[in-house]
């Protein structure tokens, strides 16, 4: 399970450290590669490769014909990128992407089950002051008897 929300610093060459935390169970679980893609214009997902495979999977099994999904399937597999931690843990991301979501210094790490979002951590902390504010009677008819 990928959970937590870390604050990092990317450092001069766009490096992101993966906090020991992470970066040990991500070792020991799914080993040192990791993909990273695009699917929104505010945050980056970061896939354990092994947890992207059937991700891609499903992607590719989308009809083609649907003008919109070919956009999708264009926007997601389209900016995939392999990373590979290296021994400090770090990973390079790519300038392209940093600059479609506008990742310039402190970023926040989120944790989201299978993978990671990475957000501005500005506009991470806007999302999360947003979603403090959600009334629960909007989330009613979508989680029936759901609590936590």
């Amino acid at each position: 399970m990928i959970g937590g929300v870390s604050v990092v610093s990317l450092d001069s060459k766009g490096r992101l450290v993966i906090p020991a935390r992470h970066r040990e169970m991500l070792l020991s679980a799914f080993g040192h590669r990791l993909v990273i893609t695009l699917e929104s214009s505010d945050h980056l997902l970061l896939y354990p490769e092994m947890n992207w495979k059937p991700v891609e999977q499903r992607l590719l099994a989308l009809p083609t014909a649907n003008p919109a999904l070919k956009r999708y399937q264009r926007l997601v597999l389209g900016h995939a990128d392999l990373l590979e931690m290296d021994a400090a843990g770090r990973v390079l991301l790519p300038a392209r992407l940093r600059e479609l979501v506008r990742l310039d210094k402190d970023v926040a790490l989120v944790g989201m089950g299978n993978r990671f979002e990475l957000w501005d951590a500005a506009e991470w902390d806007a999302q999360t002051c947003a979603a403090l504010d959600i009334d629960p009677a909007d989330l009613a008819p979508h989680l029936g008897d759901f609590t936590l």
